[in-house]
């Protein structure tokens, strides 16, 4: 690499007018057969990219720019639609596209502020960056420019959707890529990952508390019960990822006394609820289902714990499974042909320009979900102008102007859809101090009415007074994204890091990405952060128990009469400004007392959405220094993943153990619940027929009247549990084997999460709880909740229960209020179970859902109703089913990957459109299906399975992703790695040149023009 010639060019000097062609070197990367050669403009040497067996391409340069720039090609190339898709949503133009379907997602886009997200991450970049990311941008017109002279075939879905919505000429839908659209994609992420919107379903769902069981039987226990379960934020194992807490002191209050009741604030009903149905759209598009759940989990093993002396680490995302995958593998690398510091491989978040997660051999890292509060949500107050629209909010008894902005939106004419071409404009508004305004009180009216009308992202609105208080109210937010932070810089920081020192203080960048951080480095060490910059809040008023007074609570709705915005300071390079604390509105929660940890005693550290620092392990979510977002998830998965690295460590860690932990499936819901459940059937079944309460006798009766089938299930569930609840499909297919006992462990899978489903219904769901009452989400509040339950029947309130009834030991929430008996906890288990059976023995409905049509309990295999699904990422923007037939193609179906060999038309599997799999809601390997206990499907999933191990002699690594590398429906890889991740097998990931070499399949060789 000692070229003279070399180094003048790249060692700092302007980029030659003339490119100059580099000596050749010696390079393992020329014995690569080469397939293509592109000339490419502005590049200033070659560009080389070897491609491995599963299409995975690896990129070397001899200067960053160099590398943008053909990467840009290269991505392009595989993942145009999707891409396009994205930096749409980002800007509001999906309507340009799509023509009507794609208009609420416009409106949405640009009035929850993802645009000025966007307008915001471009203008913090600085001067390099912009050049960077221009260079990146020039090489998606620079394949563009490729199709549409005919030289590279048109993109998929553009080739066979484009006729369909009027395009004679397909190429038309390619539109050339500015720098703005490579900020968009940034904007995206930050919404995709940090954008939050929980305040307002709790402020709408503690409104309904108040009385909502003033004429239920027993109604103060089950009115207590309500409140104590919206309090209850304590997991049901206490695994931290910072194990001493804040900072690194471990000191945080403990014993404080039970906090106050919150109450809303009086907002009118049908625009609170109109916000957080909207609200709710918008996060399961974002896949963040509370009701299946969704999380991820990464965790890294120190050198002094492992088998070889190599730090170990491990990574797995949990998002949509939508196709193309969310995640696009690929190498960075400048250092082996020039003079860079580029030598990385792992994913991005596609159409990001630096690794997401990944590793450049001396650090490896991944995130997960942190559910960090940094959305601030405000009930405002309303003026309206002479013209009916709004006008001004009420500010401590002053009125404030709003600022109007006219947005223009371009729908496409595709007649085939109805869509009709035009342009229509609509005003969004924003409050004196920044806050985004996205809802406002009125009667809700055509879009095409006369009259003052607003659009809230396709509701539209005449403002007005609808419940005749005198008062207008409207919601607002506002949004850490907002205030600049550099999404780009960050990551490249943390992909340039030596160790994870360098990484702790890359994360003083860290904004509005609401994630988890673990890494690991070569010198043996580990590292956990929960960081991102949280504003302190102090302007916000706290009572003496930590809760914050009436109306200042950033958990609900904000009095905007009383108290304003934050603003996030930051420095010319996008790191936290801490000097700006004396200014309440311009605090940020301080960097070196977040939680985080290095190295711990125990070897390891971890992170699966669990408490971050042991800040909800008392109880009590306000005893503490900082509010910074929370409540987590109930740990289960974290539980496991603590359990089995323990185990791993303590004789020697291996890089094969972080594989194996990935891909665990034992149901952990079932672990813990099962044997709870089955006892209360055994005390039905024992009991002394001569003394009967009348609970006992109905509970009885219901055993008796479904006696043999009640007993063989439980026989099943027994000698599950006892062999450790593993989540088994029990279905054959190409990627799993079916083992010894694997389908009576699938039979007991089914039985149980069928039975749980019932078990939600006849007791949660029958108490009618609204949603937000269940901390940290719908699954894991309700699974809290019936453990609590479970667990606290018995004299003297074993866990302390307001909702626990005196009168017979156990919670009232076991009643089931639509009888005028008072059913037991036995009598409902039981009774749970008995609907379970006979659903499970009903005819099935369509696409493998409904029971099984048979009583032979060995049928109902679990794979048989628990399938992944990969669908086209278009249904995850467009809800629409004339779409469907259109882009269904698109979607990973046995179709295009039929599960066995030769099926025949008796065979259960040969209905299966979609994929069998292990797993269950908690476990592991992400497979979560929800509590309905009668549709199965997954929800999210792992988009990358990523593991690696650094030491001083070198990286090993191994991933994979859902679906394939290529959006290309007929291309070589958009379906090979969807066959291994089925089958929890994983691709080798070289790192070395001469390791990439030896793997590579083809080269592709950019040149100067």
């Amino acid at each position: 690499m000692n070229s003279l010639i070399l180094l003048a060019l790249l060692g700092g000097c302007p980029r030659s007018e003339s490119p100059v062609e580099p000596p050749e070197t010696p390079s393992p990367l020329l014995g690569v057969p080469e397939s293509e050669r592109w000339s490419l403009p502005g590049l200033d040497a070659p560009v080389y990219v070897i491609h491995t067996d599963a299409g995975v391409p690896r990129l070397y340069a001899h200067d960053r720019d160099d590398l943008m720039r053909a990467y840009g090609f290269v991505l392009a190339r595989d993942r145009w639609f999707q891409m396009d898709l994205i930096r749409r949503l980002a800007k509001g133009t999906v309507s340009e596209l799509l023509g009507d379907v794609g208009l609420d997602i416009d409106l949405e886009s640009r009035m929850i502020s993802m645009t000025a997200a966007t307008d915001s991450l471009l203008a913090a970049l600085d001067g390099e960056q912009q050049a960077l990311l221009q260079a990146y941008a020039d090489g998606f017109n620079a394949y563009r420019e490729r199709v549409i002279a005919g030289e590279l075939p048109l993109p998929s879905e553009y080739a066979l959707a484009g006729p369909l919505i009027g395009k004679e000429d397909p190429a038309e839908l390619m539109q050339p890529w500015e720098l703005r659209d490579v900020a968009g994609i940034g904007g995206a992420i930050l919404f995709r990952l940090g954008y939050e919107t929980g305040d307002v379903g709790r402020t709408a769902d503690i409104a309904r508390i108040e009385g909502l069981f003033a004429d239920a039987p027993l109604g103060e226990l089950r009115q207590a019960g309500a409140w104590q379960v919206l309090e209850d934020v304590a997991p049901l194992f206490d695994v931290a990822s910072a194990p001493d807490g804040w900072g690194q002191s471990g000191a945080r209050p403990r014993g404080a006394p039970a906090p106050r009741r919150p109450r809303a604030l009086p907002v009118e009903a049908r625009l609170l609820e109109r916000a957080r149905e909207r609200l709710d759209r918008y996060q399961d598009r974002m896949g963040r289902d509370h009701v299946e759940g969704w999380g991820s989990n990464a965790w890294a093993v120190a050198g002094s714990h492992s088998a070889d002396g190599r730090a170990l680490f491990a990574g797995d995302g949990h998002l949509e499974l939508d196709i193309p995958a969310l995640m696009y593998q690929v190498g960075f690398d400048t250092a082996h042909l020039g003079e860079g510091d580029e030598s990385q491989v792992g994913l991005v978040l596609v159409g990001m320009p630096v690794l997401s997660v990944g590793t450049n051999g001396r650090v490896a890292w991944s995130t997960t979900q942190f559910s960090g509060d940094i959305t601030d949500w405000y009930a405002e107050q309303m003026v309206l102008g002479d013209d009916g629209l709004p006008a001004a909010t009420v500010f401590q008894g002053e009125e404030r102007p709003v600022e109007g902005v006219e947005e223009r939106f371009e729908i496409a004419d595709i007649p085939l859809l109805g869509s009709v071409g035009r342009t229509e404009s609509w005003v969004r508004y924003t409050t004196w101090d920044g806050k985004w305004i996205t809802d406002v009180e009125g009667e809700e009216v055509g879009c095409d009415s006369a009259g003052p009308v607003v659009n809230l992202a396709g509701t539209c609105v005449t403002p007005g007074d609808v419940d005749g208080n005198g008062v207008i109210d409207g919601i607002a937010f506002d949004f850490t994204g907002l205030d600049g932070g550099n999404l780009f810089a960050l990551f490249d920081d943390i992909g340039h890091a030596g160790d994870v020192v360098d990484i702790h203080e890359a994360m003083r960048k860290a904004s509005a990405l609401s994630q988890n951080l673990v890494a690991a480095d070569v010198n043996g060490d580990v590292y956990y952060s929960g960081y991102e910059m949280v504003p302190c809040r102090g302007y916000l008023p706290r009572e003496s128990d930590g809760t914050f007074v009436d109306g200042a609570d950033p958990t609900m709705l904000i009095d905007g009469t009383r108290y304003g915005s934050f603003t996030i300071p930051m420095d010319a390079s996008g790191a936290v400004d801490e000097t700006q604390g004396g200014d309440p509105s311009r605090c940020v929660v301080p960097f070196d007392e977040y939680p985080h940890a290095f190295t711990p005693e125990q070897g390891y550290l971890l992170t699966g959405n669990n408490d971050p620092a042991g800040i909800t392990f008392d109880g009590n979510f306000w005893n503490e220094p900082y509010h910074i977002g929370g409540p987590w998830n109930e740990a289960y998965r974290g539980n496991r993943i603590d359990e089995l690295l323990a185990e791993a460590v303590s004789s020697g860690a291996t890089l094969d153990d972080m594989e194996r932990i990935q891909g665990d499936h034992q149901s952990q819901v079932g672990r813990y619940m099962a044997p709870l459940m089955l006892a209360a059937v055994e005390r039905v079944r024992s009991v002394d027929a001569a003394e009967l309460t009348d609970a006992e006798a109905r509970a009885l009766a219901l055993y008796e009247g479904s006696a043999d089938r009640i007993d063989e299930a439980m026989e099943r569930l027994e000698a599950w549990t006892a062999a450790g609840s593993p989540a088994r499909s029990g279905v054959e297919t190409f990627y799993s084997a079916v083992e010894p006992g694997d389908r009576e462990h699938a039979v007991a899978t089914m039985i149980f999460n069928t039975w749980l489903g019932d078990l939600n219904r006849d007791t949660l769901d029958d108490e009618g709880l609204p949603g937000a009452v269940y901390a940290s989400g719908g699954t894991a509040g309700r699974l809290r909740l019936l453990m609590r339950m479970l667990e606290g029947t018995g004299p003297d309130n074993p866990e302390a229960l307001d909702h626990w009834n005196p009168a017979t030991g156990e919670s009232v929430f076991w009643d089931v209020l639509s009888t005028e008996s008072v059913e037991s906890q036995d009598e409902v288990i039981v009774g749970a179970l008995v609907a379970a059976l006979d659903f499970l023995a009903s005819e099935p409905t369509d696409d493998a859902e409904g029971g099984f049509g048979t009583d032979d309990m060995s049928a109902w295999l679990w794979g048989l109703r628990h399938q992944v699904e990969f669908r086209s990422l278009v249904a995850a923007y467009v809800d629409d089913p004339l779409f469907t037939p259109i882009f269904e193609p698109f979607s990973i179906t046995t179709a295009r990957l039929p599960l066995a060999d030769r099926l025949t038309v008796d065979d259960p599997r040969y209905a299966l459109q979609w994929f069998p799999r292990h797993g269950d809601n908690r476990a592991i390997d992400a497979s979560n299906n929800g509590l309905s206990g009668r549709s199965f499907r997954y929800g999210s999933g792992p988009v990358m399975r990523m593991v690696f191990a650094l030491g001083p002699d070198g990286v090993e690594g191994r991933n994979v992703i859902p679906g394939g590398q290529s959006g290309l429906i007929d291309g070589t890889h958009a379906t090979d790695q969807a066959a291994l991740w089925l089958g929890n097998d994983t691709v080798a990931v070289p790192f070395t040149p001469a390791e990439v070499a030896a793997a590579g399949v083809s080269r592709t060789t950019f040149v100067p023009e």
